[in-house]
């Protein structure tokens, strides 16, 4: 007979909910374990190495198509498929669906892998014919190959300045769309003078004495004919190349068109393209700071997440309790785990009994793990009004405590010499150990 079968039912009621938290404090290390390799300093080197060489396999493959067959190709495909796809779900299983999703990249490699996914099923005929034809209307293999390609970008996890260029430039999108919205109507105005001043012929005739030939003036007016000519006709003037052929035609006939050509050379030249530019580098900058407040901020909540694990780690070897007596508190600094935590803050042992004899204000030799905590995180974050009220009203006790201190060895020595000891001040009346505020005996 098992064991289990020879206890009591309520005795397996008992057992029960310590297995299940057993459990759950397996799955809780396991998870613990799976993200501390997906964090730690070579898994994204090596991803990245991965990705560099599919990339390189990948192109080889658009330029050398012959150089395997089609089926030696789809299994070098699946043995990339396959990395990627097992890291996707190690990622899952480590982080949980909806704290894998809140990284960006995540949600770009998990589109990604199902639809590479989706594509070598169906070229391994998993699916029906008629259902791949449909599909690769849609998504064809090439496109899901330069859609892989986009994975190089996360090389940007591993060279910072490669994240902040990302970051300007897709902070500058919204920027530059307001940019090109001006551009497009002051683009559309020039376009509609133009087409009325130069594209028709009563405008722009073609005299005699102007030194210009008949064709030349033609071809001018048949390149501003309509609106649609005439926007790209100006966008090659804004490019500088062969704005003369434009220009000089009008010289002897039109002033004024050259002047309206010259103001729209500095318009669109020097201004507009000076705004992007201005806009790019304002957003780098902008995206440089944030990297820097970002990466303190990750440093921060590893920290308060170091003492959190810290804290919890202690209330365990306490037994589950949250109130520690000074003796246990002095053992459990010699524990093999919290010294490892301890360093990994760059505490010492002298550090926490500080901070043990700070939260212990009546000096009974016991104090609240939760209440340390508290304290350790506060002074990891900026001091703010909250954080700084908090350090007074501590600092507070701690000097009334030494107050109380002081007034108990007065009338200590006025109960020895049965002496009265004139205090002045804010001290007289208050209260110490023997005597309570208003009374005169002990």
């Amino acid at each position: 007979m098992d064991e289990s079968d020879a206890l009591l039912p309520k005795e397996k009621d008992h057992l029960s909910p310590r297995r299940n938290e057993h459990e759950e404090d397996a799955i809780k290390d396991f998870r613990s374990t799976m993200r501390g390799i997906v964090e730690s300093s070579w898994y994204e080197p090596l991803m990245a190495a991965l990705v560099v060489v599919n990339a390189i396999s990948i192109a080889f493959q658009i330029d050398y198509p012959a150089y395997f067959t089609p089926g030696e190709w789809l299994l070098i495909g699946l043995c990339f498929y396959l990395v990627f796809f097992f890291e996707v779900v190690f990622k899952l299983v480590a982080y949980g669906f909806s704290r894998y999703l809140s990284d960006p990249w995540n949600i770009f490699d998990f589109v990604v892998t199902i639809m590479v996914g989706i594509e070598l099923a169906a070229t391994y005929s998993f699916m029906d014919h008629r259902l791949y034809d449909e599909w690769s209307k849609y998504v064809s293999g090439d496109m899901l190959q330069i859609l892989r390609l986009f994975r190089l970008l996360r090389l940007a996890r591993i060279f910072k300045e490669l994240g902040v260029l990302i970051q300007s430039f897709i902070m500058s999108l919204k920027a530059l769309l307001w940019i090109v919205v001006l551009a497009g109507i002051w683009y559309f105005l020039c376009a509609c003078v133009a087409t009325v001043f130069i594209g028709r012929k009563e405008w722009l005739p073609n005299t005699k004495g102007d030194g210009v030939d008949k064709e030349t003036i033609a071809e001018l007016r048949a390149r501003f004919q309509t609106i649609w000519l005439s926007m790209f006709a100006l966008f090659e003037v804004m490019t500088l190349e062969g704005w003369t052929d434009y220009v000089r035609p009008m010289l002897a006939s039109r002033l004024d068109m050259v002047i309206f050509f010259l103001f729209f050379i500095f318009v669109s030249s020097f201004f507009l393209l000076n705004l992007v530019t201005a806009v790019v580098v304002d957003r780098t900058l902008e995206a440089q700071s944030r990297q820097t407040k970002s990466d303190s901020e990750d440093a921060l909540e590893e920290e308060i997440g170091t003492i959190t694990d810290l804290a919890d780690t202690m209330v365990k070897l306490n037994g589950k309790r949250d109130v520690i007596t000074r003796e246990d508190f002095e053992e459990i600094l010699h524990n093999t785990t919290i010294v490892q935590y301890m360093k990994k803050l760059q505490w010492n042992r002298n550090f926490m009994r500080s901070m043990f004899s700070l939260i212990d204000h009546d000096n009974d030799g016991e104090c609240s793990i939760g209440r340390i905590k508290k304290l350790c995180v506060a002074c990891h974050e900026p001091l703010d009004t909250s954080n700084y009220v908090r350090f007074q009203i501590n600092l507070a006790r701690r000097m009334e405590y030494q107050e109380k201190i002081t007034l108990t060895i007065l009338h200590a020595l006025e109960e020895h010499s049965r002496q009265k000891f004139q205090v002045a001040g804010e001290l007289e009346g208050r209260e110490s150990f023997f005597k309570k505020a208003g009374t005169t005996e002990i």
